[in-house]
């Protein structure tokens, strides 16, 4: 009786072993979705059935081809131990069920290619039993009639039999050829059909991608496994609608995701965060470099402030950009290299701290933000289809309090423009991007707005307004010299007419000469209607560079009763020297950091 005991164990035994072996094919659920620049983080919840607590593996089916391979990992559930998550690819089972099916549509494709090439040969053998006909005609027929016509001896009857084959035949002939022409086109359209499935089945089926996971249950309860992974081909950018209202003086504001979504899945109900960082390193802080410096003989070479402000800037900007790089880097080895390149930016910077006059400094100073990464969590569940085309989703929405006043520049136009300054109350930061322009139901147009942190201020242009509009013009001009030097002075007359039946505020605008130098060109501001503006910024950043601002407000009336603003300046130099338009390098320079400054202030 041991015996059967025995065998009884043994098969016992031998099943549970294969019943561990055996994998469990599972699909899972995409349950959350964080989407980057370029790639996403997806994450998927597999169910483990109640099973023994032994080793097994769990294969989870249909991951997308945009998979990226060296990103699978999955997360330690509880109640399971995960021992390797491995990446594959699968031939499916029906490939040389495929191949079969080719040689079989190979076959069929001779097969119609023989019976085209049949039939265009039988098309060509009557066209030339046609032009057999025609000549018979031409060359037979009718002249035998025209002889017998002539000797009298018109035979009708054999005449009218002749002829009557000659059609008949050509006819017939012409059918012929109208059916060939219908077979080859028939086997044309087939021959397309056929050549598709070939080509799509000896491309083979599309490779299933796995991921096989090897694990062992420290309980016989089902768990839940969470497997993740990155795939490519994924992307998002901001967009806004800001919808301006001047009777409540608030902006409500929309923040918009567009989406890029061609990863080969879709992705339904899924908990959706849209991030800046890079999945890879994003977490990588910058390090700090040692700055070294070298003394050598020599005298200091004399720079100008211009020249020295154009070193600045440009040591700025590949800070910036190296900081860019840093932060989006895919690698540790291209971080640390951007993190360096970082580095030798600031190095730049901080030499001219040891040679440059505090004036100088305080006048290249920038406050344009730095990059960071902000991730969105969308509150409602998100389904996202992989398609070509960009899909939009809400990213959150909000009201703030403004204040509307107007802005003129009549150096450069007589249009007045609305504005409106913001504080971002909404909690989050908000990343430059493309903004569509709503005031008071009314779309006005397209700008785009710099990054803005939450709490900070920025101001956004709501287009032109036609009730208002500016006259600029040199009242006075005076010139004599003095010396060795040739002084000027200036009067300018501004006048704002304002149709509207309420006063506005007007941010007003206009500018001095400057080199930058003054012991080369001495400017000097004179009298002013109306006072110049207190704002600190201004005074700080722009004053110095001789750009005026008013803060008026403007009282209705046009024409004669319109508000009128005057102000003068003098100007002195060597009476040996010209004033001239600066060079295309300085040009240059001025140009950067005017757009530099405009991205960083304000939506244009």
């Amino acid at each position: 009786m041991k015996l059967p005991v025995l065998i009884l164990a043994f098969i016992i035994s031998t099943t549970c072993f294969a019943t561990a072996q055996t994998p469990s094919v599972l699909s899972g659920t995409i349950s959350e979705v964080t989407v980057y620049q370029g790639t996403a983080l997806v994450s998927r919840v597999v169910d483990i059935p109640a099973a023994q607590t032994v080793p097994m593996e769990v294969v989870v089916s249909g991951l997308p081809s945009a998979t990226d391979p060296n990103s699978v990992y999955a997360d330690q559930p509880q109640g399971v131990v995960i021992r390797s998550v491995a990446f594959r690819t699968k031939t499916p089972d029906k490939a040389t069920q495929a191949q079969s099916e080719v040689a079989k549509l190979e076959q069929s494709i001779k097969d119609l290619q023989r019976s085209t090439a049949i039939d265009r040969n039988e098309i060509a053998l009557r066209r030339i039993r046609q032009d057999f006909l025609t000549r018979l005609g031409s060359d037979f027929v009718a002249p035998a009639a025209q002889q017998e016509m002539t000797h009298g001896v018109l035979q009708a009857d054999e005449l009218t039999k002749l002829t009557k084959l000659h059609f008949d035949e050509y006819e017939k002939a012409s059918q012929e050829i109208m059916k060939l022409d219908l077979d080859i086109e028939d086997n044309s359209a087939q021959l397309d059909v056929l050549e598709d499935r070939r080509n799509t089945l000896a491309a083979g089926p599309p490779v299933e991608y796995e991921a096989v996971v090897y694990l062992q249950k420290t309980s016989a309860d089902p768990a839940s496994l969470r497997l993740n992974y990155l795939v490519n081909d994924c992307g998002w950018e901001p967009s806004y609608n800001f919808r301006g209202d001047t009777a409540k003086g608030e902006v409500a504001m929309e923040f918009n995701a567009i989406v890029h979504q061609v990863s080969g899945e879709d992705w339904s109900d899924v908990k959706l965060a849209l991030s800046t960082a890079s999945p890879s390193v994003g977490a990588y802080n910058p390090q700090l470099s040692p700055l070294f410096v070298r003394v050598q003989p020599g005298g200091d070479q004399e720079e100008s402030s211009a020249e020295a402000q154009a070193k600045y800037s440009q040591a700025l900007a590949s800070r910036q950009e190296a900081l860019v790089r840093q932060f989006r880097g895919n690698s540790i080895d291209e971080m640390l290299r951007a993190n360096f390149a970082a580095n030798e930016s600031a190095a730049s910077m901080q030499l001219m701290e040891l040679t440059e006059r505090i004036g100088d400094l305080r006048a290249m100073e920038d406050g344009k933000s730095e990059p960071g990464s902000v991730v969105y969590n969308i509150e409602r569940p998100v389904s996202l289809q992989s398609r070509r085309d960009v899909q939009m989703v809400p990213v959150l929405s909000g009201r703030m309090k403004s204040k509307f006043y107007y802005v003129a520049t009549p150096v450069l136009t007589s249009s007045v423009f609305r504005e409106a300054s913001l504080v971002n109350n909404t909690g989050r930061d908000l990343l430059g991007g493309k903004v569509n322009v709503f005031l008071d139901g009314e779309f006005t147009g397209r700008t785009e707005i710099p990054s803005i942190a939450s709490g900070q201020g920025f101001a956004i242009g709501f287009g032109v307004d036609s009730q208002l509009s500016t006259r600029r013009s040199l009242a006075d001009r005076t010139e004599n010299v003095q010396g060795g030097n040739r002084q000027f002075s200036f009067t300018y007359e501004i006048v704002v007419d304002n149709l509207k039946q309420i006063p506005v505020r007007l941010i007003l605008r206009d500018r001095l000469p400057n080199t930058g130098d003054v012991d080369t060109l001495r400017i000097a501001f004179g009298e002013t209607s109306q006072p110049l503006s207190q704002d600190a910024d201004y005074q700080r950043f722009d004053r110095p560079k001789g750009l005026l601002m008013w803060d008026l407000e403007i009282k209705p009336g046009a024409g004669p009763s319109a508000t009128t603003l005057r102000y003068g300046y003098s100007a002195e130099y060597d009476k040996n020297l010209t004033l001239q338009d600066i060079s295309e390098p300085e040009k240059e320079r001025v140009r950067e950091e005017f757009m530099q400054k405009a991205r960083a202030t304000k939506g244009f």
